[in-house]
């Protein structure tokens, strides 16, 4: 009997060997199973654009995996970053800096991306400290630079960010020439308020030789040139203003009619009809109707809204086109449209007049740069609408 017990012991730790492996595998595939189960949950809810509960699974999806690839880490910073959890994607961050075996070029990244952090956590003068160490990196110069440059961006120094542009120029120009042409603009501004209208057209003119489209530079040279009494010069750069970007047409008109003397000109109806021909901004075509009105009378001022407004319906144009018929009324008819015309005013009145193309921020006055997304020039008249 003893020694069946001798023989039985192998087969008994055989067995027990089995089973712990069949016990240990169904705990790895459970484990596997939660992790993949995280990892499709957090695909899933931002398929469905949930992004907040997509963050969160895919957060536990890489944090319960004990050692992570060099890449899964960069996602998980850059999730918690995302998240808003500033204090702990720096420390992870910083403790990916310390992690045995890093490779030059990955330690050059996750600076990177602690100095993001640092960024967004409003720590610039830390965020700076390190990119000018990752500038001297050729892994990460250009990434480091456009970063700095965004950090100066923030901080509003031009003078800074141009610098930086000037140094680095031909790793970056594709990338930054519309930032650019407004960080002169932003120059070209102060010299404009201090009245130095020379200095602010050389700078405005820095700008155009960065980015020939830059609808702001011509915008503004025109004004000092209206300013200056040259409306010739300031014809030109509002044209050329103009032809830069059509749906900034209706902050063009006031200006435009101060080039001629003659409210009614004849070059200036040719213009506005010339105008026309590529967009219907309500400014031109109020400005139109207008002139009709004081050169041919009432009925031509109406019928050529009533034309428009067949095309394009527009509050505004309807608003004037009031105007107009209250004339024509006795003093209880025009108390009724009164009644309508002030509902109208009110209603135009708390329209933005402005709205971001970028991120839709609305706004009753004009950003040059849009205090929501903070891009630049995205900022467009609300009442635009191109011609088919």
């Amino acid at each position: 009997m003893l020694e069946l017990l001798f023989l039985l012991l192998p087969v008994a730790a055989f067995y027990g060997y089995v089973m712990g492996m069949r016990y240990a595998k169904k705990s790895s595939e459970s484990k596997e199973f939660s992790h993949i189960h995280n990892l499709v949950r957090g695909i899933n809810y931002f398929l469905n654009r949930e992004t907040d509960k997509a963050s969160d699974e895919l957060i536990k999806y890489l944090d319960t995996q004990g050692d992570h690839s060099f890449e899964e880490s960069i996602a998980l910073g850059n999730i918690i970053r995302e998240r808003g959890d500033l204090d702990r994607a720096i420390k992870f961050h910083q403790g990916l800096m310390t992690k045995e075996g890093l490779k030059p070029t990955e330690r050059s990244y996750a600076l990177l991306e602690l100095a993001k952090d640092f960024q967004r956590a409003g720590l610039l003068s830390k965020a700076e400290e390190i990119l000018y160490e990752l500038i001297s990196y050729n892994s990460q110069k250009v990434a480091a630079a456009l970063l700095l440059i965004d950090i100066y961006e923030q901080e509003k120094d031009w003078v800074k960010a141009l610098k930086i542009i000037d140094t680095y120029r031909r790793f970056i120009a594709d990338k930054i020439k519309f930032k650019e042409a407004h960080f002169y603009c932003e120059l070209a501004n102060d010299e404009f308020i201090h009245k130095d209208y020379s200095k602010s057209i050389d700078l405005f003119k820095k700008a155009l030789n960065t980015n020939d489209k830059c609808f702001r530079a011509y915008f503004s040279i025109a004004k000092i040139y209206i300013e200056q009494q040259k409306f010739t010069l300031a014809l030109e750069f509002i044209q050329k203003a103009n032809d830069a970007d059509v749906t900034m047409q209706g902050l063009l008109v006031k200006h435009l009619k101060k080039c001629f003397a003659d409210p009614n000109s004849s070059d200036l109806i040719d213009i506005l009809n010339k105008w026309l021909e590529t967009s219907t901004s309500i400014e031109v075509v109020l400005a139109l109707a207008e002139i009709y009105y004081r050169k041919q009378g009432k009925e031509v001022a109406e019928d050529f809204l009533m034309r428009i407004l067949k095309v394009n319906p527009n509050i505004a144009l309807f608003a004037q086109l009031l105007n107009y018929r209250l004339a024509d009324l006795d003093s209880k008819g025009q108390e009724r449209l009164a009644v309508l015309k002030s509902l109208i005013d009110m209603y135009q009145v708390k329209t933005p007049r402005f709205i971001c193309c970028k991120c839709g921020f609305k706004s009753s006055i004009l950003f040059w740069q849009c205090p929501s997304c903070h891009h630049w020039e995205s900022m467009k008249p609300t009442e635009h609408k191109y011609l088919d």
